[in-house]
């Protein structure tokens, strides 16, 4: 056994980021819009209105890079949108993800796996709030942190939403 064998993994989380639409395609490229933003807006409904404002949405853009020596092999990684007092998380999304070795790329270079995860949410509040990202074997964990602030939502004659 070689001493390289047992050098540590460089497999971690390139980046977050918090965008308002996302995906992926097949020839490995992150598609994003409105991204790299730290503010958002939940619709609330005027005083004394008896609508429900609709869910915030908006998406998470991450790439994460794997050691070449973990490649074709699953580690896990989680997402969660948490409150600022940390509170049990309001979203989470967990999954496998595995880099395969594309028969390109040359021998020893990192590869990279993207995702992009829509986000459909009712915060219960305005406040901060962070995304935390975690990948296993991977420390420590990659946190953004944004701002949820109340917009009320515009009212129609006869107090029908928009």
């Amino acid at each position: 056994m070689t001493a390289e064998r047992f050098a540590p993994s460089d497999t971690h989380i390139e980046y977050v980021i918090l965008c308002d639409s996302a995906q992926t395609s097949s020839d490995g490229k992150l598609h994003v819009l409105g991204g790299g933003w730290t503010q958002i807006r939940r619709l609330v409904a005027p005083a004394g209105a008896s609508i429900t404002p609709p869910p915030t949405q908006f998406a998470i853009a991450a790439s994460f890079l794997f050691d070449w020596n973990d490649a074709n092999r699953p580690i896990g990684m989680r997402l969660t949108i948490e409150h600022q007092e940390e509170r049990p998380p309001l979203f989470e999304v967990r999954a496998q993800l595995t880099a395969g070795r594309p028969p390109q790329v040359t021998p020893g270079d990192p590869l990279r796996a993207l995702v992009a995860i829509p986000v459909l949410i009712n915060f219960p509040e305005s406040g901060s709030y962070c995304v935390r990202a975690r990948m296993d074997g991977s420390q420590p964990d990659t946190v953004v942190r944004f701002h949820v602030v109340d917009s009320a939502m515009p009212l129609l004659p006869g107090g029908a939403s928009a």
